[in-house]
Protein backbone atom coordinates (compact mmCIF):
# COMPACT_ATOMS: atom_id res chain seq x y z
CA UNK A 1 0.00 0.00 0.00
CA UNK A 2 0.56 3.54 -0.47
CA UNK A 3 1.54 5.54 2.33
CA UNK A 4 -1.68 7.83 2.15
CA UNK A 5 -3.41 3.73 1.99
CA UNK A 6 -1.40 3.40 4.93
CA UNK A 7 -2.11 5.98 6.83
CA UNK A 8 -6.16 5.73 5.77
CA UNK A 9 -6.08 1.93 8.24
CA UNK A 10 -3.89 3.44 11.21
CA UNK A 11 -3.12 7.14 12.08
CA UNK A 12 0.91 8.19 11.03
CA UNK A 13 1.21 4.48 10.21
CA UNK A 14 0.95 3.77 13.80
CA UNK A 15 -0.33 0.41 13.71
CA UNK A 16 2.26 -0.68 11.66
CA UNK A 17 5.17 0.82 13.05
CA UNK A 18 6.59 3.37 15.35
CA UNK A 19 9.75 5.56 16.66
CA UNK A 20 10.03 7.34 19.83
CA UNK A 21 12.37 8.97 22.20
CA UNK A 22 12.16 7.98 25.64
CA UNK A 23 13.75 8.94 29.07
CA UNK A 24 14.38 6.17 31.67
CA UNK A 25 13.10 7.28 35.04
CA UNK A 26 14.17 4.41 37.54
CA UNK A 27 16.76 2.15 38.24
CA UNK A 28 20.45 1.95 37.49
CA UNK A 29 19.77 3.29 34.12
CA UNK A 30 17.25 6.01 35.46
CA UNK A 31 18.17 9.21 33.26
CA UNK A 32 19.48 7.45 29.92
CA UNK A 33 17.97 7.88 26.58
CA UNK A 34 16.60 5.47 23.82
CA UNK A 35 15.22 5.81 20.48
CA UNK A 36 12.32 2.98 20.58
CA UNK A 37 11.68 1.34 17.33
CA UNK A 38 9.02 -0.98 16.05
CA UNK A 39 8.78 -2.54 12.47
CA UNK A 40 5.97 -4.42 10.99
CA UNK A 41 7.59 -7.61 10.53
CA UNK A 42 7.90 -8.02 14.56
CA UNK A 43 11.59 -6.16 15.17
CA UNK A 44 11.66 -4.15 17.84
CA UNK A 45 15.09 -2.45 19.23
CA UNK A 46 16.28 -0.09 21.99
CA UNK A 47 18.93 2.52 21.04
CA UNK A 48 20.51 3.68 23.86
CA UNK A 49 21.98 7.54 23.04
CA UNK A 50 24.32 7.64 26.53
CA UNK A 51 25.33 4.20 25.80
CA UNK A 52 27.53 5.19 22.42
CA UNK A 53 24.18 5.00 20.25
CA UNK A 54 24.34 1.16 20.68
CA UNK A 55 21.67 -1.29 20.27
CA UNK A 56 20.54 -2.43 23.90
CA UNK A 57 17.48 -4.32 23.08
CA UNK A 58 16.32 -6.48 20.05
CA UNK A 59 13.70 -8.77 19.54
CA UNK A 60 11.54 -10.66 17.45
CA UNK A 61 8.08 -10.95 17.03
CA UNK A 62 7.80 -10.61 20.93
CA UNK A 63 10.61 -12.70 21.94
CA UNK A 64 14.33 -11.28 23.07
CA UNK A 65 17.38 -12.21 20.68
CA UNK A 66 19.54 -10.15 22.37
CA UNK A 67 22.02 -10.50 25.64
CA UNK A 68 21.07 -8.58 29.08
CA UNK A 69 23.43 -8.39 31.89
CA UNK A 70 23.41 -8.42 35.68
CA UNK A 71 24.62 -4.82 35.34
CA UNK A 72 21.38 -3.68 33.95
CA UNK A 73 22.81 -0.85 31.64
CA UNK A 74 23.34 1.56 34.12
CA UNK A 75 23.56 5.63 33.07
CA UNK A 76 26.31 6.40 33.26
CA UNK A 77 28.71 3.60 32.41
CA UNK A 78 30.54 3.35 35.67
CA UNK A 79 34.57 4.57 34.64
CA UNK A 80 36.23 2.05 32.32
CA UNK A 81 39.64 3.38 34.01
CA UNK A 82 38.92 1.58 36.92
CA UNK A 83 40.29 -2.04 38.61
CA UNK A 84 43.34 -2.08 35.65
CA UNK A 85 41.44 -0.85 32.86
CA UNK A 86 38.25 -3.76 33.79
CA UNK A 87 35.76 -0.95 34.92
CA UNK A 88 34.25 -1.28 31.25
CA UNK A 89 32.55 -5.13 33.11
CA UNK A 90 30.86 -2.82 35.23
CA UNK A 91 28.56 -1.37 32.53
CA UNK A 92 28.78 -4.01 29.91
CA UNK A 93 25.54 -5.37 28.55
CA UNK A 94 23.53 -5.25 25.37
CA UNK A 95 22.60 -6.53 22.02
CA UNK A 96 25.41 -4.50 20.30
CA UNK A 97 27.96 -2.80 21.69
CA UNK A 98 31.03 -0.85 19.72
CA UNK A 99 34.11 -0.89 20.87
CA UNK A 100 36.81 1.57 20.11
CA UNK A 101 37.09 4.07 18.29
CA UNK A 102 41.05 4.07 19.23
CA UNK A 103 41.37 0.28 20.60
CA UNK A 104 39.45 -3.20 21.29
CA UNK A 105 40.18 -5.92 23.45
CA UNK A 106 42.11 -6.32 26.43
CA UNK A 107 43.54 -3.37 28.45
CA UNK A 108 46.86 -2.11 26.95
CA UNK A 109 49.31 0.71 26.56
CA UNK A 110 50.86 2.49 23.22
CA UNK A 111 53.51 4.89 22.89
CA UNK A 112 52.40 8.27 22.81
CA UNK A 113 54.34 10.03 20.75
CA UNK A 114 51.74 11.12 18.28
CA UNK A 115 50.52 13.62 20.24
CA UNK A 116 53.27 15.36 21.52
CA UNK A 117 52.30 16.14 25.10
CA UNK A 118 55.46 15.78 27.70
CA UNK A 119 53.45 14.66 30.32
CA UNK A 120 51.83 11.75 28.42
CA UNK A 121 54.55 8.89 27.60
CA UNK A 122 51.62 6.14 26.57
CA UNK A 123 48.29 5.94 25.90
CA UNK A 124 46.36 3.88 28.67
CA UNK A 125 43.44 2.05 26.98
CA UNK A 126 41.13 0.26 28.94
CA UNK A 127 39.14 -3.27 28.03
CA UNK A 128 37.43 -2.32 24.45
CA UNK A 129 38.02 1.22 24.64
CA UNK A 130 35.48 4.40 25.55
CA UNK A 131 33.31 5.26 22.92
CA UNK A 132 30.77 2.92 24.16
CA UNK A 133 30.65 5.09 26.91
CA UNK A 134 30.05 8.02 25.23
CA UNK A 135 26.68 9.87 24.93
CA UNK A 136 24.75 10.28 21.08
CA UNK A 137 23.67 13.31 19.27
CA UNK A 138 20.24 12.67 17.39
CA UNK A 139 20.69 14.32 13.66
CA UNK A 140 17.72 12.74 12.33
CA UNK A 141 14.94 10.31 13.45
CA UNK A 142 12.04 9.70 11.31
CA UNK A 143 9.72 6.99 9.48
CA UNK A 144 10.45 7.37 5.80
CA UNK A 145 7.06 5.58 4.29
CA UNK A 146 8.10 6.04 0.90
CA UNK A 147 11.52 4.31 0.45
CA UNK A 148 10.22 2.20 3.38
CA UNK A 149 12.47 2.90 5.77
CA UNK A 150 13.01 3.85 9.62
CA UNK A 151 15.95 6.59 9.93
CA UNK A 152 18.22 7.49 12.78
CA UNK A 153 21.05 9.41 12.33
CA UNK A 154 23.27 10.05 15.02
CA UNK A 155 26.82 11.45 16.13
CA UNK A 156 29.46 10.52 18.43
CA UNK A 157 32.53 11.85 19.78
CA UNK A 158 35.20 10.68 21.60
CA UNK A 159 38.00 13.16 22.42
CA UNK A 160 41.01 14.17 25.33
CA UNK A 161 42.87 17.54 24.99
CA UNK A 162 46.20 16.57 23.81
CA UNK A 163 44.59 13.24 22.88
CA UNK A 164 42.56 11.38 20.01
CA UNK A 165 39.60 13.51 18.53
CA UNK A 166 37.46 10.87 16.95
CA UNK A 167 34.04 11.06 15.61
CA UNK A 168 31.53 8.51 14.91
CA UNK A 169 28.42 9.26 12.71
CA UNK A 170 26.33 6.09 12.70
CA UNK A 171 23.18 5.72 10.61
CA UNK A 172 20.62 2.94 11.53
CA UNK A 173 18.19 2.12 8.46
CA UNK A 174 15.30 -0.32 10.28
CA UNK A 175 13.64 -2.07 6.75
CA UNK A 176 9.34 -1.37 6.62
CA UNK A 177 9.74 -4.37 4.63
CA UNK A 178 11.57 -7.23 6.35
CA UNK A 179 13.63 -8.06 9.57
CA UNK A 180 16.29 -6.36 8.69
CA UNK A 181 18.92 -2.92 9.97
CA UNK A 182 21.50 -1.83 7.96
CA UNK A 183 24.18 -0.13 9.98
CA UNK A 184 26.80 2.69 8.49
CA UNK A 185 29.46 3.75 10.12
CA UNK A 186 31.26 6.36 9.50
CA UNK A 187 34.96 7.47 11.54
CA UNK A 188 36.78 10.84 11.09
CA UNK A 189 39.95 11.80 12.54
CA UNK A 190 39.01 15.67 13.17
CA UNK A 191 42.24 15.88 15.09
CA UNK A 192 44.94 17.53 13.65
CA UNK A 193 47.44 14.64 14.77
CA UNK A 194 47.80 11.06 13.31
CA UNK A 195 46.07 8.88 16.07
CA UNK A 196 45.52 5.10 16.71
CA UNK A 197 41.97 3.40 15.52
CA UNK A 198 40.45 0.20 15.97
CA UNK A 199 36.94 -0.55 15.89
CA UNK A 200 35.37 -4.12 17.16
CA UNK A 201 31.39 -4.76 17.04
CA UNK A 202 30.41 -7.09 19.86
CA UNK A 203 27.20 -8.42 19.08
CA UNK A 204 25.82 -10.62 22.39
CA UNK A 205 23.10 -13.37 21.65
CA UNK A 206 20.90 -14.45 25.20
CA UNK A 207 18.45 -16.93 26.31
CA UNK A 208 15.68 -17.70 25.24
CA UNK A 209 17.29 -17.13 21.30
CA UNK A 210 20.38 -18.58 22.59
CA UNK A 211 20.18 -22.35 24.24
CA UNK A 212 21.42 -26.06 23.90
CA UNK A 213 20.33 -26.56 20.18
CA UNK A 214 21.92 -23.09 19.16
CA UNK A 215 24.79 -23.71 16.35
CA UNK A 216 26.52 -20.58 14.06
CA UNK A 217 26.13 -20.55 10.33
CA UNK A 218 28.30 -19.12 7.88
CA UNK A 219 31.97 -20.25 6.65
CA UNK A 220 33.48 -19.88 9.92
CA UNK A 221 34.36 -23.51 10.31
CA UNK A 222 37.47 -23.10 13.42
CA UNK A 223 34.63 -21.08 15.38
CA UNK A 224 31.67 -23.32 14.46
CA UNK A 225 34.09 -26.28 15.77
CA UNK A 226 34.33 -24.62 19.10
CA UNK A 227 31.23 -23.96 19.76
CA UNK A 228 29.95 -27.42 18.76
CA UNK A 229 32.55 -29.20 21.07
CA UNK A 230 31.25 -27.19 24.04
CA UNK A 231 27.73 -26.80 23.38
CA UNK A 232 25.65 -23.44 24.53
CA UNK A 233 24.41 -24.78 28.10
CA UNK A 234 25.04 -22.76 31.51
CA UNK A 235 27.52 -23.84 33.97
CA UNK A 236 28.72 -22.19 37.71
CA UNK A 237 32.42 -23.00 36.75
CA UNK A 238 32.62 -22.25 32.88
CA UNK A 239 35.53 -19.48 32.20
CA UNK A 240 35.01 -17.37 29.48
CA UNK A 241 36.72 -18.30 26.26
CA UNK A 242 37.48 -16.11 23.23
CA UNK A 243 38.80 -17.34 20.03
CA UNK A 244 39.23 -15.42 16.61
CA UNK A 245 39.87 -16.37 13.04
CA UNK A 246 40.06 -14.55 9.58
CA UNK A 247 36.57 -13.01 8.44
CA UNK A 248 34.87 -15.52 6.46
CA UNK A 249 35.13 -14.74 2.52
CA UNK A 250 31.50 -13.99 2.02
CA UNK A 251 31.69 -11.42 5.10
CA UNK A 252 28.61 -13.21 6.75
CA UNK A 253 28.24 -15.40 10.30
CA UNK A 254 25.17 -16.15 12.11
CA UNK A 255 23.14 -17.75 14.64
CA UNK A 256 19.94 -20.43 14.64
CA UNK A 257 18.57 -21.27 17.81
CA UNK A 258 17.70 -24.97 16.59
CA UNK A 259 13.60 -23.66 16.09
CA UNK A 260 14.00 -22.33 12.43
CA UNK A 261 14.88 -18.61 14.04
CA UNK A 262 17.91 -16.94 12.52
CA UNK A 263 20.46 -14.35 13.60
CA UNK A 264 22.54 -13.24 10.30
CA UNK A 265 25.36 -10.35 10.16
CA UNK A 266 26.89 -9.51 7.14
CA UNK A 267 30.15 -6.94 7.11
CA UNK A 268 32.89 -6.23 4.27
CA UNK A 269 35.62 -8.64 5.04
CA UNK A 270 38.22 -6.24 3.59
CA UNK A 271 37.39 -3.65 6.49
CA UNK A 272 36.58 -6.11 9.24
CA UNK A 273 39.14 -9.00 8.68
CA UNK A 274 39.13 -10.57 11.58
CA UNK A 275 35.76 -12.46 13.51
CA UNK A 276 35.85 -13.46 17.02
CA UNK A 277 33.46 -16.04 19.03
CA UNK A 278 32.82 -14.91 22.46
CA UNK A 279 31.94 -18.09 24.78
CA UNK A 280 30.75 -16.68 28.36
CA UNK A 281 28.47 -19.50 29.57
CA UNK A 282 29.12 -18.63 32.93
CA UNK A 283 25.37 -19.04 34.92
CA UNK A 284 23.93 -15.92 35.40
CA UNK A 285 25.79 -14.30 32.26
CA UNK A 286 25.13 -16.94 29.68
CA UNK A 287 26.09 -15.32 26.45
CA UNK A 288 27.46 -15.71 22.91
CA UNK A 289 29.22 -12.69 21.40
CA UNK A 290 29.90 -12.15 17.39
CA UNK A 291 32.81 -9.82 17.05
CA UNK A 292 33.63 -8.48 13.38
CA UNK A 293 36.61 -6.44 14.34
CA UNK A 294 39.18 -4.34 12.78
CA UNK A 295 42.99 -5.77 12.96
CA UNK A 296 44.63 -3.54 15.27
CA UNK A 297 47.72 -5.29 14.06
CA UNK A 298 47.81 -3.97 10.64
CA UNK A 299 49.69 -1.23 10.78
CA UNK A 300 48.05 0.34 7.37
CA UNK A 301 44.31 -0.05 8.94
CA UNK A 302 45.09 0.70 12.64
CA UNK A 303 46.06 4.04 11.68
CA UNK A 304 44.11 7.50 10.91
CA UNK A 305 46.23 10.58 9.83
CA UNK A 306 44.42 14.13 10.41
CA UNK A 307 41.29 14.25 8.60
CA UNK A 308 41.34 10.70 7.41
CA UNK A 309 37.89 8.63 7.32
CA UNK A 310 36.87 4.82 7.44
CA UNK A 311 33.19 3.62 6.19
CA UNK A 312 31.76 0.25 7.85
CA UNK A 313 28.36 -1.13 7.14
CA UNK A 314 26.98 -4.00 8.49
CA UNK A 315 23.15 -5.45 7.98
CA UNK A 316 21.86 -7.38 10.64
CA UNK A 317 18.81 -9.53 9.82
CA UNK A 318 16.35 -11.68 11.78
CA UNK A 319 14.38 -14.50 10.25
CA UNK A 320 12.67 -17.75 11.21
CA UNK A 321 8.80 -18.72 12.74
Amino acid sequence: MTPTEIFRRTAMGRGLADIRQVTITDGPGASGRLIEVRTPSGLCADIALDRGGDLLRLSYKGAEIGWHSNTLAPCPWPDSEAEHGLGFLRGFDGFMVTCGLDHHGVPTETPADDFLYPLRDNNVHPLHGRIAAQKAEVLEKQIDWDNGVICIKLRIQQASVFGENLELLRTYRFSLSAAEITIADHVTNRGFRPVRHGILYHFNAGYPFLNAQSSLTGDCWPLRDQLDASGAEPSEDHVEVVQACAAPQDGHIGLTNGAGCTLSIQFDPDTLPVTALWQAFQSGTFALGLEPQTDLNDKKQSHLVAGAQRDYYLTVSVSGP
